[in-house]
């Protein structure tokens, strides 16, 4: 069911109130106080940021809708003297190659070597392998020893056996990732290194990645005939991969077989690109190693001396040379930021410095964003992100030297990131057999950074934002949290199962959570045994983000009572059971393994609290690509008719178990259908073969939008504000997005789950258009807290997107009137995005971590309400 062609708008969204001298005298002062807000959103009046705001009379709108006074405060927060920050000098283990056998990267803080994906030990010098399989562990087999099936020289031990796994390889397998390329003997094979190659040359030639579809269903036995297996394709043979016209072999596409055409892609190795894998390209790694690494699928190793799994540090002691010279590899420029919690000398502006002011400040903007635009905001929360929570913390700040004059210092919170063990961050890159996951951009041809986001990518882009914040501490004595990165939802998919290993507690793919589970509490652990700052306040000032689809419900809770969860899913209640239709999420299942927990049920290690405490945790957005929304016309573009009550596209649940969504989106559907409100309402229920068409157009052109769950969370909030629809959230006893900092209530409505029935479309008519008009209005206030804006890589596409829209604009230049209740936006407010509004947000609640607040956020009556309500 096709919705109908878009209809440009010649008038505002509904219409402009009912037309009384009542609904007209509102619908003006919202369109006036729309239009001050957006103004002062653009516009510094304190060195470069803008002053405190005063939401009664809508002089700006840098805090409209915000619950409490946490946004207020942290805007009028002084700011914290610069200092340069410590560097360790603690030795690490080393070989005749150096410091962590040359291979690691020594974290001279504590003198700990962090290893990349093949090596182990101390000293980064005990191979740690992951062989191709053709199976995982089962109960009777050692927790200890890792499944191969590949001989010492990578190839399979036995192409007739059964068994199936994404690492099963018809090559040769690089037994350190678990992935397959073509063998040595063929054209495009992969070369050993010499013999006395140093143990970071992994490869004289790297050679053509086998993808982990490329498999042969036809192989030949030990006597010589040929015969079918289950584990490949059956259109494929052997020949097909490793012959002389096959994808080892063959120099262009033309050359190939039809089945090494159709099923062998160019895939496995994200710096190769290309049909016939021609094109070596830069890999991402976060901050590109800040110069002074290389890196290596996502991890880097760090120039000797530097440290930190950006390289942005140097040993003390020695001199911290330049980094790469970015002329010879020119693609840097626009992704290779300075990190602000590194540099050497304190900005201009900072006190003492000397230095203009305004200058100094919006240099200090340009350094942080990484876009050369100075926005007003920053990367990270940008220099606008940060700093105590109330009069106690104010004077906290005055007694350590802080001023309000606008001169330079910092802005709390000041946070410090772990330099994680790479097993809980990036040796997952390295481990992923597919390069479609577990990252926010990636290079392409001509080396082009771009966004590449799927739904878990906040999980790597949060990461290196906060490693680029200018909330960033490298000491850890002075930071009011500490951020915990765990990249679980990476290890979820792709790396889950298709290896035998990593694992974490059971060896096995078939329980996620449990893998989770134990994950973080390893990481936890890591974090208590090397770093007294957990015990220091009993994980109060310590967040993690849980962002798979049921967040938190399964956090250890030795972690979950104190630590800030940051998650999508804001589930209250205390007796919940999961609502994922995928068997191995189903964390309210029983589950043991020999050997792990004593015998125990890993449900003994979380079982008993919620999912979401709104007193500490915070329900964030998801990361949207700025193409995600971009017929919106808050990003821009001109607005459309909205001539749609209410849309829900996507996963129906038709072919779900019932406790999918919790039955809301199936009962939709069934309504929807059985009722045709398509045809009596214009109300759009379905999935994607159903409703055909631009998705975001749809979207700008519906009034209402549903949020319902899906396993758990599904970004359906984002995409119903990013667009200027009104959320109609049915998903009882859990927040929304933000919905506990927030004036959700403004500009969404709730029903119950219970109250979705055949009356709906007549609920949603009965609404007058001047109401909803004004809670479009309210929406536009509030909605780029909802959007990420941060990083050059989502900045560039968000120009992108606002450019295309402003060539369209002066063709329809004057079609939109002056009320509107959504004007076309030039430039994004990136000091009020999603990553600003949890760093403020963050401010608020350091009075909390200290043990100042009793127990509640700054300004935070509302989340204590809502919490004794569930």
């Amino acid at each position: 069911m096709d919705p109908g062609p878009p209809v440009l708008a010649v008038h505002a969204a509904v219409v402009t109130g009912d037309g009384g001298p009542d609904e007209i005298l509102a619908s003006r002062y919202d369109h006036d106080m729309l239009h001050r807000s957006n103004k002062a959103l653009g516009t510094g009046q304190r060195g470069g940021y803008p002053e405190a705001c005063d939401r009664g009379g809508g002089k700006c709108a840098l805090c409209a809708l915000t619950r409490g006074s946490w946004c207020e405060e942290f805007f009028r927060q002084e700011r914290v003297p610069w200092k340069p920050a410590p560097r360790g000098s603690k030795d690490c283990p080393s070989t005749q190659w150096g410091p962590c056998n040359g291979v690691g990267n020594c974290h001279y803080d504590i003198g700990l070597c962090q290893c990349p994906a093949g090596w182990k030990g101390a000293a980064c010098d005990v191979k740690d392998l992951r062989p191709c399989t053709h199976r995982t562990r089962e109960q009777n087999d050692p927790l200890d020893v890792t499944i191969g099936h590949v001989d010492a020289a990578g190839k399979d031990l036995d192409l007739t056996e059964p068994g199936w796994t994404a690492s099963r390889c018809a090559g040769a397998c690089d037994v350190d990732r678990a992935s397959c390329y073509c063998p040595a003997n063929t054209r495009y094979g992969r070369k050993p290194p010499p013999a006395d190659a140093p143990p970071w040359v992994r490869y004289s030639e790297r050679g053509r990645p086998i993808s982990t579809i490329c498999k042969p269903g036809k192989v030949p036995h030990r006597n010589g005939t040929m015969v079918a297996v289950e584990w490949g394709d059956p259109a494929m043979s052997l020949d097909d991969i490793i012959g002389p016209n096959g994808w080892c072999n063959a120099e262009n596409e033309s050359q190939l077989t039809t089945p090494a055409r159709n099923g062998c892609p160019c895939d496995g190795d994200a710096s190769i690109v290309g049909r016939m894998c021609e094109h070596v390209l830069e890999d991402a790694c976060p901050n590109q190693c800040s110069g002074h690494g290389e890196c290596d699928a996502g991890y880097c190793r760090c120039f000797p001396g530097w440290y930190g799994q950006e390289c942005a540090r140097k040993r003390a002691g020695q001199e911290m040379e330049p980094g790469l010279d970015i002329s010879q590899r020119p693609w840097l420029q626009t992704t290779l930021r300075p990190v602000p919690a590194a540099a050497t000398q304190p900005p201009p502006d900072a006190p003492g410095a000397g230095g203009n002011t305004s200058a100094a400040t919006a240099a200090s903007v340009r350094q942080g964003t990484g876009d050369g635009e100075g926005e007003a905001g920053t990367e990270g929360g940008a220099s606008t992100s940060a700093g105590s929570a109330n009069r106690g913390t104010g004077r906290r700040s005055r007694r350590e030297g802080g001023s309000r004059s606008g001169s330079g210092g910092r802005l709390r919170p000041l946070i410090y990131v772990y330099d994680m063990p790479p097993e809980f961050t990036t040796r997952m890159h390295q481990y992923r057999l597919t390069t479609l996951n577990c990252h926010y951009r990636q290079y392409e041809l001509g080396n082009e950074t771009k966004l590449s986001i799927g739904g878990y990518s906040i999980e790597a882009y949060l990461h290196e934002m906060l490693l680029l914040s200018p909330h960033r501490t490298f000491d850890p004595e002075e930071a009011d949290f500490f951020y915990v990165p765990v990249y679980f939802t990476c290890w979820t998919w792709p790396i889950n199962g298709w290896a035998d290993g990593p694992f974490w507690g059971a060896p096995t793919a078939m329980n996620r959570y449990s893998n989770a589970a134990h994950m973080w509490l390893a990481a936890k652990r890591w974090v208590q045994s090397h770093f007294p700052y957990w015990d220091r306040r009993g994980g109060r000032d310590h967040i993690f983000l849980t962002n798979h689809d049921e967040g938190a419900c399964y956090m250890p809770t030795e972690i979950y009572e104190t630590a800030i969860m940051l998650t999508h899913w804001g589930r209250l209640d205390l007796n919940h059971t999961s609502n994922s239709a995928w068997l191995p999420d189903n964390y309210t299942t029983g589950f043991t393994w020999p050997g792990v927990l004593g015998g125990a049920d890993v449900l003994s290690m979380y079982q008993g609290h919620r999912c979401y405490d709104p007193r500490k945790d915070l329900v964030i957005p998801g990361l949207k690509a700025p193409a995600h929304y971009a017929a919106s016309p808050l990003l821009g573009a001109a607005p459309y008719h909205r001539d749609i009550l209410l849309y829900l596209r996507g996963d129906i649940g038709r072919h779900r178990v019932p406790n999918y969504s919790r039955g809301i989106r199936q009962k939709l559907y069934s309504m929807a259908t059985t009722n045709q409100w398509a045809e009596k309402h214009r109300i759009f229920v379905g999935d994607w073969a159903e409703i055909p068409g631009n998705y975001s157009e749809h979207l700008a052109r519906s009034v209402f939008c549903a949020v319902v769950p899906g396993d758990g969370y599904a970004m359906r909030m984002e995409d119903a504000v990013l667009h200027g629809c009104l959320p109609l959230i049915i998903m009882d006893r859990t927040h929304a997005l933000f919905e506990s900092i927030l004036d959700l209530d403004s500009f969404s409505l709730r029903i119950e789950e219970a109250a979705v029935n055949e009356h709906l479309p007549n609920l949603l008519k009965a609404i007058s258009k001047g109401q909803i008009e004004r809670m479009q209005r309210k929406l536009a206030l509030v909605w780029h807290r909802f959007a990420y804006a941060q990083g050059a890589t989502v900045r560039a596409a968000m120009r992108e997107s606002q450019t295309t829209h402003a060539n369209a604009q002066a063709i329809y230049q004057g079609s939109v009137p002056e009320l509107h209740p959504f004007q076309p936006v030039t430039r994004f407010p990136v000091q009020v995005d999603a990553l600003s509004t949890i760093l403020q947000w963050l401010h608020g609640r350091i009075p909390y971590t200290r043990g100042e607040a009793g127990g509640t956020a700054a300004g935070g009556d509302a989340a204590a309400a809502a919490a004794a309500a569930a």
